[in-house]
């Protein structure tokens, strides 16, 4: 719990240090700067702390005993708009009323797991998975975090916060694996998964005309900056969401023996389809190759049960497909 409450002062330090380099080079409102910075370290630092098991032991013992602080908790996420918002002058009840609705649905659609948890899953996780993802697709969350422009990092990692209360804390779910750093069996996993992904992704990619390969020099930095970006706002989101909740509930609710097979194939078709919404729609194309990289996403999860392993696969095959694809 220590090691976990110490995230946030740490980047909370971070944010001021940036805002002082940012103020030598670029003319903003400081005060403005220091809510928007400080705003991002808060919700920075509950991200990370999630990842710490005494840290969510703790939230859970205190949502256990108390029905109405297993309520109250997660609205602290609503602290970091707050502070955002009032500085900046972009407060807007439309905006509380999402982010508040958005925290709400999933915490009491699994209230009932609170105290009498159940291994396999039910039509409310099922639910609570759905009113998680489906405002991220459906573009529901932007407009909300708007100084001095709409900022997209916001709404990641407020999501992921959300999902992590409520399903980690609230519903008790094990094995979910939500991890960010790495190791060296993330690394391992991670690569064989993407090797093995796009030996047959090229071939399917070129005869659906998804994919139109091109030579260009990408420097190193911009590779690493390019990655780093999609790992932390695409590829752990999306990879806590479909494998280390969704995958994870539907191998522990399908029988032996072949659960973890049924799970993993199971949760790739569902990725698969929540991509038939980008243009062209429906983009069955799109949803074909979604459905193959989610098996790998989710191979390189079940052999090391943690999302670091499966994100590091997702992130470098986006990272490719960015650059070269």
């Amino acid at each position: 719990m220590k090691n976990a409450l110490l995230a946030i002062p740490g980047l909370t330090l971070a944010a001021a240090l940036a805002e002082g380099i940012l103020l030598l080079q670029v003319h903003l409102d400081p005060w403005r700067l220091a809510a928007l910075l400080e705003s991002l370290a808060l919700l920075l630092g509950v991200f990370v702390a999630f990842t710490y098991t005494d840290f969510i032991h703790q939230l859970r013992k205190w949502a256990h005993d108390s029905f109405l602080l297993a309520i109250l908790m997660p609205f602290t996420l609503l602290v970091p708009y707050l502070i955002l918002a009032h500085y900046t002058g972009t407060f807007s009840y439309q905006a509380l009323a999402k982010l508040s609705g958005y925290i709400a649905v999933p915490t009491f659609l699994l209230l009932p797991n609170r105290v009498y948890y159940t291994e396999g899953a039910s039509w409310r996780d099922f639910a609570a998975v759905l009113s998680l993802g489906l405002p991220v697709s459906a573009g529901w969350l932007g407009g909300i975090w708007i100084w001095p422009e709409d900022i997209y990092i916001f709404r990641p990692i407020f999501c992921v916060c959300v999902a992590a209360y409520a399903f980690l804390v609230v519903r008790n779910l094990k094995d979910a694996g939500y991890k960010l750093l790495f190791k060296t069996g993330d690394l391992t996993e991670g690569s064989i998964n993407f090797i093995a992904f796009f030996l047959l992704a090229i071939p399917l990619g070129l005869a659906l005309e998804f994919i139109h390969p091109h030579l260009r020099y990408v420097n190193v930095f911009a590779f690493v900056a390019n990655f780093v970006g999609i790992y932390l706002t695409v590829a752990i989101p999306e990879e806590f969401l479909f494998r280390g909740i969704l995958q994870n509930l539907l191998v522990k609710t399908f029988k032996p023996p072949h659960h973890g097979r049924n799970g993993l194939l199971v949760a790739s078709v569902i990725f698969g389809l929540s991509h038939l919404h980008h243009a062209p729609v429906p983009n069955w194309r799109y949803a074909i190759m979604a459905t193959l990289a989610g098996i790998f996403y989710g191979n390189a999860w079940r052999v090391q049960k943690r999302t670091s392993a499966s994100a590091f696969t997702h992130a470098l095959v986006d990272t490719v497909w960015h650059f070269w694809f």
